[in-house]
């Protein structure tokens, strides 16, 4: 027999998720089931980054990022205006916690050093991964443009702290917990160095002759 994950509909997931006692208790269950198998699917497509652990210890992230998602999950009820099915709205809860918490063992054990390398070879690889959505002309001439530009700024004028940030968050994809954790400072700290770095890098592209709209479209800041 079907489970009521698969049968619901958007209003009635709503309806049963906001109700009370037994019917609410058994949304919540179908609800944390299917938040558990998105996780690990996830982790399951994405074993390079929980090698270091095993099965149980898997299987215990995969229930903590589920727990964390149904909490997030039953606090956004509200948010959701059933412009997707709600199954698919919050598998993405699942998905995010699980990368934030793949990401996290990534960088595991890892030195500061390790976590901040990173040089205009690396920069170039990069670039050239394929961002843009548009098809824009000469993309390989223009990222490679671009590049150079941001590798000069990184060089010359960035404080060591924002190189730091910049490098760790944008390039290497280090979550901003962790990045809080290795750097002794805080997330205000974190977001302002992170906004003049990449205040700094728009200011010089655009004073190259770029538009915004090419900068977004090659390379995605927002991690």
């Amino acid at each position: 027999m079907p489970s009521m994950s698969t049968q619901r509909t958007n209003e009635e997931w709503l309806n049963d998720l906001n109700a009370s006692g037994e019917i609410q208790d058994a949304a919540i269950t179908d609800l944390r089931d299917l938040l558990l198998r998105a996780t690990l699917y996830f982790f399951n497509r994405n074993q390079g980054d929980v090698a270091g652990m095993d099965r149980d210890q898997i299987l215990q992230c995969a229930e903590d990022c589920t727990q964390e998602a149904l909490i997030a999950v039953m606090n956004r009820l509200a948010d959701f205006r059933g412009d997707s099915k709600f199954t698919t709205w919050v598998y993405k809860f699942a998905i995010n916690r699980a990368l934030i918490t793949a990401r996290r063992e990534r960088w595991k054990g890892k030195s500061l050093e390790q976590l901040t390398s990173f040089d205009s070879k690396t920069l170039t690889e990069w670039s050239l991964q394929d961002r843009s959505s548009g098809g824009l002309p000469d993309q390989s001439a223009i990222q490679s443009e671009i590049s150079d530009t941001i590798w000069e700024v990184i060089e010359r004028e960035l404080t060591d702290r924002q190189r730091e940030v910049l490098i760790m968050m944008v390039f290497n994809e280090v979550p901003m917990d962790e990045v809080v954790q290795r750097l002794g400072t805080n997330r205000n700290a974190i977001y302002k160095m992170l906004h003049d770095a990449r205040r700094k890098l728009k200011h010089r592209l655009q004073a190259r002759g770029f538009e915004i709209g090419e900068i977004l479209a090659l390379f995605t800041f927002q991690r």
